[in-house]
């Protein structure tokens, strides 16, 4: 069974580097820019898991659209993975993005971050709801 992921950025370069370091044979990636987000592209999609992009200066953007997709009950349990710089506001909302299915991989990261907050992000889908992940230079780190 193929992954479906969904990436959502600002950024055309940012998307195709996702693009380029996960997809493989049995994982297939969806890029989308934020200003063309919505969740009728979500829903027609169907990820099992999507990343948001949520930066400084505009966090009210990929806040916004994280509300959407949790506030839908057709996209509310497809998990989230939010690559941010923002570490302290995410720390501080911690326990509910836990609630939510939401992971955290901290900016900046490397490939192998990425890929293993990705692994970590649907492996905790699977098992039991995730818990938070604050993932540095050496990968998911539990909160």
């Amino acid at each position: 069974m193929t992954t479906r992921i969904m990436v959502i950025n600002n950024s055309d370069d940012i998307l195709a580097l996702f693009q380029k370091i996960l997809a493989t044979d049995d994982c297939q990636v969806f890029t989308q820019l934020f200003l063309n987000s919505d969740l009728l592209e979500v829903r027609r999609i169907q990820p099992d898991l999507i990343i948001l992009d949520y930066y400084v200066g505009r966090e009210g953007v990929g806040w916004e659209f994280l509300q959407l997709l949790k506030m839908e009950d057709t996209t509310a349990t497809v998990p989230v993975l939010i690559c941010t710089t923002a570490v302290k506001l995410v720390q501080e909302i911690a326990g509910y993005l836990a609630t939510k299915q939401v992971t955290v991989l901290r900016k900046p990261f490397g490939s192998r971050d990425l890929v293993g907050a990705v692994q970590a992000a649907l492996q905790a889908n699977t098992v039991t709801p995730p818990a938070s992940y604050l993932a540095g230079q050496n990968g998911p780190v539990k909160q």
